[in-house]
């Protein structure tokens, strides 16, 4: 099993994972352009993608499923509330569009468990300001499970139950508190963001994962790293203040892809 981030941050979201026998992509954000370029990157294609499964309805998460379903047969899996959100007309959407991208949309239940080609996927809710979805991905291939929850106001029990003892872990390690309250946002979005339906900080991810590792997490990736409220060397250096002996820490890049290393 192998995952690679494609790109992760408030400008698109992708995540490609497969175990040599079934690929599947989270999340869709940026342009088809791009994504295809990272796929030929790791020596696979569009065409062999299984499917997609969506987080949430917000455009860093969505924008290329629209050129995708033109293109290409792939099945895109998310919650009711999404595909109903997604799949409405807009200015900028034509009816057309909507139509054929609800006619690829398989709707999607926390708590159950869905099978496609080697994998199982079992979604779980997050708390974000829309209906949004973290996924455990289990390949039957390698015997590795991985868990992936971004765009995270705080952590409930529903999350700390489903990632609990899961080794391989991409999470949102989103702002530095600092950084944000002394920034230019504006004050409504600063309360968004530090909302319990917005983004997860760096020191509430690294006590998270704190509890994570001690439950058996062994390699992390930190992933939707804000750009303006955050850096890649701050939010590492606050996990490696609680990290443990032997875990592999990882920093995910909104413009260039990383592997991760699975356990």
């Amino acid at each position: 099993m192998k995952a690679h981030i494609f790109y992760s941050g408030s400008k698109g979201n992708c995540t490609y994972i497969s175990d040599g026998e079934t690929s599947i992509l989270i999340d869709a954000g940026g342009c088809l352009k791009r994504i295809r370029e990272n796929l030929e990157e790791v020596s696979d294609r569009l065409d062999n993608i299984k499917g997609i499964f969506v987080t949430h309805e917000h455009t860093d998460h969505t924008k290329a499923l629209f050129n995708i379903v033109k293109k290409y047969d792939t099945h895109i899996f998310t919650s009711l509330d999404t595909a109903k959100n997604i799949c409405t007309p807009t200015n900028s959407v034509p009816v057309c569009d909507c139509k054929r991208l609800a006619e690829r949309i398989m709707t999607v239940k926390p708590e159950k468990t869905y099978e496609i080609g080697t994998f199982t996927v079992k979604p779980f809710s997050t708390p974000h300001d829309v209906t949004s979805l973290g996924f455990i991905i289990h390949s039957k291939v390698s015997n590795k499970t991985l868990a992936y929850a971004t765009d995270i106001g705080c952590i409930t029990a529903e999350m700390a139950e489903h990632m609990a003892g899961i080794e391989n872990v991409i999470i949102e390690s989103n702002h530095d508190v600092h950084m944000l309250m002394n920034g230019s946002y504006p004050e409504y979005l600063k309360t968004r963001i530090l909302s319990d339906r917005g983004h997860l900080s760096n020191v509430d991810c690294a006590a998270f994962l704190k509890f994570l590792m001690k439950m058996g997490t062994k390699s992390i990736t930190l992933a939707h790293l804000s750009e303006e409220n955050n850096t890649p060397v701050l939010a590492r250096k606050t996990i490696e203040e609680v990290i443990l002996d032997g875990v592999k820490l990882q920093v995910a890049n909104p413009y260039k892809r990383i592997e991760m290393e699975i356990c």
